[in-house]
Protein backbone atom coordinates (compact mmCIF):
# COMPACT_ATOMS: atom_id res chain seq x y z
CA UNK A 1 0.00 0.00 0.00
CA UNK A 2 1.01 3.30 -0.58
CA UNK A 3 1.48 4.84 2.86
CA UNK A 4 1.80 8.83 1.02
CA UNK A 5 -1.01 8.34 -1.36
CA UNK A 6 -1.99 11.87 -2.78
CA UNK A 7 -4.06 13.90 -0.45
CA UNK A 8 -5.80 17.54 -0.40
CA UNK A 9 -6.12 19.81 2.34
CA UNK A 10 -7.64 22.70 1.54
CA UNK A 11 -8.24 24.59 5.02
CA UNK A 12 -11.10 27.26 5.66
CA UNK A 13 -10.79 29.18 8.26
CA UNK A 14 -13.39 31.14 9.77
CA UNK A 15 -12.60 34.08 12.22
CA UNK A 16 -14.54 34.81 15.47
CA UNK A 17 -13.70 37.20 17.68
CA UNK A 18 -11.57 36.33 20.86
CA UNK A 19 -9.70 36.21 24.06
CA UNK A 20 -5.23 36.95 25.71
CA UNK A 21 -2.39 36.29 27.95
CA UNK A 22 0.49 38.74 28.93
CA UNK A 23 4.16 37.34 28.56
CA UNK A 24 7.49 38.98 28.76
CA UNK A 25 8.35 40.60 25.94
CA UNK A 26 5.12 42.39 25.33
CA UNK A 27 4.43 42.60 21.33
CA UNK A 28 4.38 45.45 19.02
CA UNK A 29 1.27 45.89 17.83
CA UNK A 30 0.48 47.57 14.64
CA UNK A 31 -0.48 51.54 14.92
CA UNK A 32 -4.60 50.79 14.13
CA UNK A 33 -4.91 47.15 15.28
CA UNK A 34 -7.27 45.42 12.67
CA UNK A 35 -10.30 43.78 13.36
CA UNK A 36 -11.14 40.65 13.58
CA UNK A 37 -13.73 39.94 10.96
CA UNK A 38 -15.99 37.33 9.91
CA UNK A 39 -15.27 37.01 6.57
CA UNK A 40 -13.17 33.93 5.37
CA UNK A 41 -9.58 32.89 4.32
CA UNK A 42 -8.39 29.79 2.14
CA UNK A 43 -5.68 28.37 2.56
CA UNK A 44 -4.32 25.81 0.88
CA UNK A 45 -1.46 23.12 0.47
CA UNK A 46 -0.57 20.80 -2.21
CA UNK A 47 -1.03 17.38 -1.75
CA UNK A 48 2.81 16.53 -2.34
CA UNK A 49 3.40 19.34 0.37
CA UNK A 50 0.79 17.75 2.99
CA UNK A 51 2.86 14.25 2.54
CA UNK A 52 6.28 16.37 2.74
CA UNK A 53 4.94 17.60 6.02
CA UNK A 54 3.68 14.39 7.56
CA UNK A 55 6.88 12.81 6.73
CA UNK A 56 8.84 15.63 8.40
CA UNK A 57 6.08 14.98 11.45
CA UNK A 58 7.48 11.80 11.66
CA UNK A 59 10.59 12.50 11.43
CA UNK A 60 10.78 14.37 14.59
CA UNK A 61 8.52 12.27 16.47
CA UNK A 62 10.24 9.04 15.42
CA UNK A 63 13.57 9.87 14.04
CA UNK A 64 11.41 7.71 10.90
CA UNK A 65 11.66 4.55 13.04
CA UNK A 66 8.52 2.15 12.02
CA UNK A 67 8.74 0.31 15.34
CA UNK A 68 8.37 4.21 17.06
CA UNK A 69 5.42 4.60 15.84
CA UNK A 70 3.75 2.84 19.08
CA UNK A 71 6.09 4.67 21.79
CA UNK A 72 5.72 5.26 25.60
CA UNK A 73 7.88 7.79 26.38
CA UNK A 74 10.29 8.63 29.71
CA UNK A 75 8.44 10.32 32.32
CA UNK A 76 5.43 9.76 31.07
CA UNK A 77 2.23 8.22 32.25
CA UNK A 78 0.74 7.44 28.63
CA UNK A 79 1.48 6.03 25.79
CA UNK A 80 2.86 7.67 22.32
CA UNK A 81 1.15 6.86 18.82
CA UNK A 82 1.49 7.88 15.00
CA UNK A 83 3.41 9.98 12.94
CA UNK A 84 2.62 12.60 15.08
CA UNK A 85 2.92 10.69 18.46
CA UNK A 86 -0.82 11.70 19.39
CA UNK A 87 -1.21 11.16 23.12
CA UNK A 88 -3.39 8.27 24.66
CA UNK A 89 -4.42 7.88 28.01
CA UNK A 90 -5.45 4.58 29.82
CA UNK A 91 -8.21 4.71 31.86
CA UNK A 92 -8.42 7.12 34.66
CA UNK A 93 -5.16 9.23 34.39
CA UNK A 94 -5.57 12.83 34.66
CA UNK A 95 -3.12 15.00 32.99
CA UNK A 96 -2.74 18.57 32.47
CA UNK A 97 -1.66 17.23 28.79
CA UNK A 98 -4.59 17.10 25.94
CA UNK A 99 -5.30 14.22 24.91
CA UNK A 100 -4.82 13.58 21.20
CA UNK A 101 -5.21 10.24 20.00
CA UNK A 102 -8.97 9.44 19.86
CA UNK A 103 -9.21 12.26 18.02
CA UNK A 104 -6.82 11.53 15.34
CA UNK A 105 -8.56 7.76 14.98
CA UNK A 106 -12.07 9.10 15.00
CA UNK A 107 -11.16 11.06 11.86
CA UNK A 108 -9.07 8.09 10.56
CA UNK A 109 -12.87 6.45 10.75
CA UNK A 110 -14.30 9.23 9.20
CA UNK A 111 -12.08 9.11 6.21
CA UNK A 112 -13.15 5.96 5.40
CA UNK A 113 -9.62 3.76 7.75
CA UNK A 114 -10.75 0.48 9.59
CA UNK A 115 -8.76 0.02 12.83
CA UNK A 116 -8.15 -3.32 14.30
CA UNK A 117 -11.27 -5.05 15.50
CA UNK A 118 -10.58 -4.33 19.26
CA UNK A 119 -9.77 -0.28 18.48
CA UNK A 120 -12.95 -0.03 16.04
CA UNK A 121 -15.16 1.14 18.70
CA UNK A 122 -16.44 4.26 19.70
CA UNK A 123 -16.42 6.58 21.54
CA UNK A 124 -12.57 5.77 21.50
CA UNK A 125 -11.81 3.25 24.71
CA UNK A 126 -9.00 4.24 27.00
CA UNK A 127 -5.51 2.78 25.83
CA UNK A 128 -5.16 -0.46 27.06
CA UNK A 129 -1.62 -0.55 28.34
CA UNK A 130 -1.48 1.16 31.93
CA UNK A 131 1.60 1.86 32.47
CA UNK A 132 5.36 1.93 30.56
CA UNK A 133 6.47 -1.76 32.09
CA UNK A 134 2.90 -3.03 30.67
CA UNK A 135 3.78 -1.04 27.46
CA UNK A 136 7.14 -2.84 27.15
CA UNK A 137 5.98 -6.26 28.12
CA UNK A 138 3.57 -6.34 25.38
CA UNK A 139 6.05 -4.63 22.72
CA UNK A 140 5.90 -7.49 20.20
CA UNK A 141 2.66 -8.98 21.22
CA UNK A 142 0.02 -9.74 18.12
CA UNK A 143 -2.29 -6.89 19.56
CA UNK A 144 0.56 -4.32 19.12
CA UNK A 145 2.36 -4.99 15.77
CA UNK A 146 -1.24 -5.86 14.45
CA UNK A 147 -1.76 -1.73 16.17
CA UNK A 148 1.44 -0.46 14.26
CA UNK A 149 0.35 -2.28 11.06
CA UNK A 150 -2.49 0.22 11.02
CA UNK A 151 -0.73 2.85 11.87
CA UNK A 152 1.79 3.30 9.31
CA UNK A 153 -0.98 2.05 6.86
CA UNK A 154 -2.48 5.36 7.68
CA UNK A 155 0.12 7.50 7.78
CA UNK A 156 -1.11 10.02 4.52
CA UNK A 157 -4.84 10.28 6.37
CA UNK A 158 -2.89 11.27 9.61
CA UNK A 159 -1.06 14.00 7.68
CA UNK A 160 -4.62 15.37 6.67
CA UNK A 161 -5.19 15.40 10.32
CA UNK A 162 -2.39 16.96 11.52
CA UNK A 163 -3.29 19.41 8.57
CA UNK A 164 -6.95 19.66 9.80
CA UNK A 165 -5.86 20.54 13.28
CA UNK A 166 -4.17 23.27 12.13
CA UNK A 167 -6.79 24.55 9.82
CA UNK A 168 -9.27 24.55 13.64
CA UNK A 169 -6.32 26.02 15.77
CA UNK A 170 -6.64 30.06 14.96
CA UNK A 171 -10.42 30.45 15.76
CA UNK A 172 -9.89 28.81 19.09
CA UNK A 173 -6.81 30.79 19.73
CA UNK A 174 -8.82 33.94 18.78
CA UNK A 175 -11.64 32.80 20.94
CA UNK A 176 -9.54 32.36 23.99
CA UNK A 177 -8.11 35.84 24.09
CA UNK A 178 -10.13 38.58 25.90
CA UNK A 179 -8.63 41.43 24.69
CA UNK A 180 -9.13 42.80 20.72
CA UNK A 181 -5.73 44.18 20.29
CA UNK A 182 -3.97 40.52 21.78
CA UNK A 183 -7.06 39.00 18.47
CA UNK A 184 -5.54 41.36 16.03
CA UNK A 185 -1.88 40.77 16.82
CA UNK A 186 -2.24 36.80 16.72
CA UNK A 187 -4.17 36.89 13.85
CA UNK A 188 -1.74 39.16 12.15
CA UNK A 189 1.05 37.05 13.05
CA UNK A 190 -0.27 33.99 12.25
CA UNK A 191 -1.00 35.14 8.51
CA UNK A 192 2.60 36.79 8.35
CA UNK A 193 3.65 33.09 9.12
CA UNK A 194 1.04 31.71 6.39
CA UNK A 195 2.09 33.97 3.78
CA UNK A 196 5.75 32.79 4.31
CA UNK A 197 5.66 28.99 4.55
CA UNK A 198 3.97 27.38 1.56
CA UNK A 199 4.38 24.06 2.70
CA UNK A 200 2.60 25.65 5.94
CA UNK A 201 4.95 23.35 8.46
CA UNK A 202 6.10 25.96 10.67
CA UNK A 203 2.74 25.87 11.88
CA UNK A 204 1.21 21.59 11.06
CA UNK A 205 4.32 21.16 13.51
CA UNK A 206 4.15 23.44 16.13
CA UNK A 207 0.85 23.12 16.89
CA UNK A 208 1.42 18.72 16.71
CA UNK A 209 4.50 19.55 19.16
CA UNK A 210 3.25 21.78 21.41
CA UNK A 211 -0.32 22.51 21.13
CA UNK A 212 -2.83 25.46 20.37
CA UNK A 213 -1.71 27.36 23.93
CA UNK A 214 -5.53 27.90 24.70
CA UNK A 215 -5.88 24.93 27.53
CA UNK A 216 -5.49 26.81 30.89
CA UNK A 217 -3.72 23.31 32.50
CA UNK A 218 -1.15 23.65 30.33
CA UNK A 219 1.02 26.32 31.49
CA UNK A 220 3.53 26.52 34.64
CA UNK A 221 3.80 29.95 37.24
CA UNK A 222 6.35 32.20 36.48
CA UNK A 223 8.49 31.64 39.17
CA UNK A 224 8.96 34.97 40.10
CA UNK A 225 5.58 35.93 39.79
CA UNK A 226 3.49 33.43 40.09
CA UNK A 227 1.51 34.48 36.75
CA UNK A 228 0.75 31.11 34.56
CA UNK A 229 2.77 31.00 30.92
CA UNK A 230 2.28 28.87 28.19
CA UNK A 231 4.17 27.58 25.57
CA UNK A 232 1.37 26.77 23.10
CA UNK A 233 1.34 28.73 19.36
CA UNK A 234 -0.73 31.25 21.18
CA UNK A 235 2.03 32.08 23.44
CA UNK A 236 4.53 32.21 20.14
CA UNK A 237 2.48 34.26 18.19
CA UNK A 238 2.11 36.85 20.85
CA UNK A 239 5.53 37.21 21.33
CA UNK A 240 6.07 37.65 17.49
CA UNK A 241 6.33 41.16 16.86
CA UNK A 242 7.64 42.12 13.05
CA UNK A 243 6.39 43.46 10.52
CA UNK A 244 8.72 42.05 7.55
CA UNK A 245 7.36 40.11 4.49
CA UNK A 246 10.66 38.41 3.82
CA UNK A 247 10.05 34.95 3.79
CA UNK A 248 13.01 34.57 5.58
CA UNK A 249 12.66 37.12 8.39
CA UNK A 250 9.15 36.29 8.91
CA UNK A 251 10.24 31.77 9.58
CA UNK A 252 13.27 33.28 11.69
CA UNK A 253 11.21 35.54 13.87
CA UNK A 254 8.81 32.41 14.43
CA UNK A 255 11.62 30.15 15.43
CA UNK A 256 13.21 32.33 17.95
CA UNK A 257 9.78 32.97 19.38
CA UNK A 258 9.43 29.48 19.75
CA UNK A 259 12.58 29.04 21.29
CA UNK A 260 11.80 31.74 23.64
CA UNK A 261 8.44 30.40 24.77
CA UNK A 262 10.43 26.94 25.31
CA UNK A 263 13.19 27.98 27.04
CA UNK A 264 10.45 30.26 29.27
CA UNK A 265 8.86 26.97 29.97
CA UNK A 266 12.04 25.12 31.03
CA UNK A 267 12.81 28.14 33.45
CA UNK A 268 9.47 27.48 35.28
CA UNK A 269 9.62 23.72 35.01
CA UNK A 270 13.43 23.40 35.65
CA UNK A 271 12.87 19.70 35.39
CA UNK A 272 11.99 20.02 31.61
CA UNK A 273 15.85 20.80 30.94
CA UNK A 274 16.34 17.77 29.86
CA UNK A 275 14.41 17.89 26.30
CA UNK A 276 15.61 21.50 25.71
CA UNK A 277 18.36 19.89 23.38
CA UNK A 278 15.87 18.03 21.31
CA UNK A 279 13.15 20.79 21.40
CA UNK A 280 15.70 23.99 20.44
CA UNK A 281 17.00 21.70 17.41
CA UNK A 282 13.48 20.95 16.16
CA UNK A 283 12.32 24.45 15.97
CA UNK A 284 15.67 25.43 14.11
CA UNK A 285 13.89 23.34 10.80
CA UNK A 286 11.03 26.38 11.20
CA UNK A 287 13.71 28.87 9.82
CA UNK A 288 13.44 27.05 5.77
CA UNK A 289 11.08 25.18 3.61
CA UNK A 290 10.96 21.90 3.69
CA UNK A 291 12.95 19.96 0.91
Amino acid sequence: MNRWKPLLAVVILTIKPTAAISKPPAPKLIDKPRLVSSSKQAITISPQSAAKVGRQVWRNETGGSRDAITAWNTAEDFMSLGIGHFIWFPEGLRSKFKESFPEMLEFLRNHGATPPTWLSMSPVTPCPWKTKREFLRDFHSPKMAELRVFLLDTMGLQAQFLVARMKDALPKILASLPNSKDRAHVRHQFYRVVAASKDLYPLIDYINFKGEGISPTETFPNRRTGKPEGWGLKDVLLVMNGTSSNPDNVLAEFADAAGFALKRRIANNPRDKRWRRGWLSRIQTYRHPLQ
